[in-house]
């Protein structure tokens, strides 16, 4: 089975809520889902920058719990870091204020989050297989694996 294929059809389906419904109403196993989609989609396609700006960006202090949830400490350990440049507190919910808190960046923290960027892209964890294993364990949620 082609992991990355099935979690790319999954995340399309009525069998998440990514999309689909509100982050704060989603179970914690969507929200799980979810959060890593996001990061995913988006540091692969912009660096840590660009998520933190996203419109999904409000789905980032909630990434490294969800990354811990899969067993991708390694991971959770770069987003941590990634936030900790930004704020020690974490995002705010609102693009605008995090679009703002970005814009003030200084250019060592710009460096700092362009090397955290290469770490992502390092895989340190295999996100593809950690996340397929959480779908195929959460059954009553996602469904059953074929």
């Amino acid at each position: 089975m082609n992991k990355n294929a099935f979690l790319i059809d999954l995340s399309a389906s009525d069998r998440t809520d990514f999309g689909r419904i509100g982050f704060e109403d989603q179970s914690e196993e969507q929200q799980v889902f979810s959060a890593i989609w996001e990061l995913e989609s988006q540091v692969n396609n912009g660096g840590f920058l660009q998520y933190f700006q996203s419109t999904g960006g409000h789905t980032i202090n909630v990434a490294p719990r969800a990354l811990r949830a899969i067993g991708a400490a390694r991971s959770a350990d770069i987003v941590d870091r990634a936030l900790a440049v930004v704020g020690a507190d974490g995002l705010p919910d609102d693009q605008a204020s995090r679009e703002q808190l970005i814009g003030a960046l200084d250019e060592p923290s710009l460096g700092a989050l362009e090397a955290l960027d290469r770490e992502f892209f390092a895989y340190p964890d295999n996100l593809t297989d950690l996340l397929f294993e959480f779908v195929r364990s959460h059954p009553k949620t996602f469904g059953p694996v074929q």
